[in-house]
């Protein structure tokens, strides 16, 4: 087991546990602008991440690794509009993509364990910025037509809640 990698694992853990609290912090804000949908859409986020955290800690601990927890720091709580939200959380998802890609690159070679186990998450990362990249095309397109962002907002609320991806067992 190499120690540097399980510390980035670790890191990762963490950083996907910090993820939570940022989409809940902006579910926060669009739940003031009274988008239900985006709330609800914003909050299924947030219990993805939460899965996606366990998987690590999970991961870890098969390994024999012990987890260690960190602070979470401060989200951001305000936002100039509900695309300024989409495209915050469009950046914070290239940072995850950033690295969880360092991951399996340290991995490569060293603990293929690892990068088995990371591929997931690497195409679970392809989704998550197509699918934030499209939300974004539609509100820049829809402009300030609140009319069209209600209509967006709705299909967003329709997002089925996540179920525990099969991860790390």
């Amino acid at each position: 087991m190499d120690k540097k990698i399980m510390d980035l694992i670790n890191e990762q853990m963490n950083f996907e546990f910090e993820s939570a609290y940022i989409y809940k912090a902006m579910a926060a804000y669009t739940d003031d602008l009274d988008l239900d949908g985006f709330t609800t859409w914003l909050d299924h986020q947030v219990s993805e991440e939460i899965f996606h955290g366990e998987g690590m800690k999970n991961f870890l601990q098969s390994v024999g690794y012990k987890p260690v927890y960190e602070a979470i720091a401060k989200p951001q709580g305000d936002y100039e509009s509900v695309l300024d939200v989409m495209k915050s959380a469009l950046e914070h998802e290239k940072e995850v993509t950033r690295r969880i890609t360092n991951i399996a690159k340290e991995a490569n070679g060293v603990d293929e364990r690892v990068r088995s186990f990371i591929q997931w998450y690497i195409d679970e990362q392809v989704e998550e910025e197509e699918t934030f990249n499209k939300i974004i095309t539609r509100l820049e397109r829809v402009g300030d037509d609140w009319h069209s962002i209600y209509i967006l907002d709705a299909e967003l609320g329709q997002r089925p809640e996540p179920t525990e991806p099969n991860i790390a067992e």
